[in-house]
């Protein structure tokens, strides 16, 4: 079989420096020890992908960053299998394999990511939509157009669960099991 094409760059570079402080965030949630915070951005569209990444990079400042992006669940499942992600930003609606589908993958693998924190990032917002994606083993949700403001709450939770877990080597970065972020509760 052929072998497997690897995530698209985001942009020009694949990795930036930033301080794990948010905007107007005087309580920084600090990444491990010397260590790489990576995001993985699964979207097929790449007007949305870069919009994603701008919001995280200018969001985001002074410690070592990864940014990946995947353009269709297929493509994240093989990138959820080779790296380890401190958050997963998943689009539902795909070609070739669905967000929610990719989620379902993801957790199933015995890999790196299987409790990594993935919030889904989808223009369905009817009501129960939210549901779906939790059932599918998404962690959080947010409704497109994205708010940069719920965005940077999100990321901010979510990284702040992964310090409080006390893994300094960022060998596991999820959030608390079965947990959804106390922004999706409130959604």
């Amino acid at each position: 079989s052929p072998p497997t094409p690897s995530p698209i760059s985001c942009s020009r570079s694949s990795s930036r420096s930033f301080s794990l402080s948010l905007d107007g965030d005087s309580q920084p949630a600090n990444p491990p020890e010397g260590g790489t915070m990576a995001f993985l951005i699964v979207e097929d569209h790449p007007a949305n992908r870069t919009v994603l990444r701008s919001m995280l990079e200018s969001m985001l400042r002074q410690t070592v960053c990864a940014f990946e992006c995947a353009n269709d669940g297929r493509e994240a499942v093989d990138a959820a299998a080779r790296r380890r992600y401190a958050l997963i930003l998943m689009d539902c609606n795909m070609p070739n394999m669905d967000g929610w589908q990719a989620t379902e993958a993801i957790r199933a693998q015995d890999g790196p990511n299987r409790d990594t924190p993935i919030v889904a990032v989808t223009a369905n917002a009817m009501k129960g939509d939210r549901d779906k994606c939790l059932a599918a083993g998404m962690d959080d949700y947010l409704s497109k157009p994205v708010d940069r403001g719920r965005l940077q709450d999100l990321v901010l939770a979510w990284i702040r669960r992964r310090s409080a877990a006390g893994r300094p080597d960022g060998d596991s970065c999820g959030a608390d099991e079965g947990a959804a972020s106390e922004g999706a509760a409130a959604a």
